[in-house]
């Protein structure tokens, strides 16, 4: 049997599930100390402080993991007739968003700008606790989504995609590192719950099903 060139990688999704729960929870329990750990700090710092000329760099690459790339994906996805995919981005990318919202009102700490001096924050559309990213999440959930559909030879873009905007996030002032591993983690968690979900084309079933020959009744 050939094997799929554009599958992801074949782990099953309820282990994609369980480590990305894992990996939230260990998330939560970090960021409910009082004081933000030195190492995140140390990293928040280096990002924020890159030279000035990569801040255009990383508000679009910001944008990535925003409401408006879900919506692109979605119209690009339609004109192709990739209904398929248009569906499992809706569903992973909703889920993200709404699961992220979720988790901002229930362990959500403060942004960089309420634990640090001198920090500006540079998204201004942004509101609500810093725990976890909004934007992770959902580029998360949009990247592995696409993921599963690339060539082998595509798949960094996916690495890529993800790092990047948790990497802007930091760069805007907008998140620490544990506020953007936890958006990862929901983003992951997010695909894995739909890789659960099969999808069919209903009308290419029905096409089979009227060009399949009736069976001719047995001769007696």
């Amino acid at each position: 049997m050939k094997k799929n060139k554009y599958t992801f990688p074949q782990i099953h999704p309820t282990i994609h599930l369980a480590l990305a729960i894992g990996l939230f929870i260990i998330a939560v329990a970090s960021s409910r100390f009082k004081d933000v750990a030195s190492w995140e700090i140390s990293v928040f710092n280096f990002m924020y402080n890159l030279p000035n000329f990569w801040r255009p760099v990383f508000f679009a690459i910001t944008q990535l993991g925003s409401i408006h790339m879900l919506a692109l994906l979605v119209i690009f996805y339609l004109i192709k007739k990739h209904h398929h995919i248009v569906i499992r981005l809706l569903m992973s990318g909703t889920l993200a968003y709404l699961l992220a919202g979720f988790a901002k009102d229930i362990w959500g700490r403060g942004r960089p700008t309420e634990f640090l001096l001198d920090i500006v924050s540079l998204d201004y559309v942004v509101r609500g606790p810093g725990f976890p990213s909004g934007h992770t999440a959902l580029a998360t959930a949009l990247a592995l989504t696409i993921g599963h559909y690339l060539p082998r030879k595509y798949r960094w873009i996916v690495a890529v995609w993800i790092i990047g905007v948790g990497l802007s996030r930091m760069n805007l002032g907008i998140h620490f590192p544990i506020d953007i591993i936890g958006g990862f983690a929901i983003g992951w968690a997010s695909y894995a719950i739909f890789k659960h979900v099969r999808l069919y084309d209903v009308r290419f079933r029905k096409i089979r099903k009227i060009r399949s020959p009736k069976k001719q009744p047995a001769k007696t």
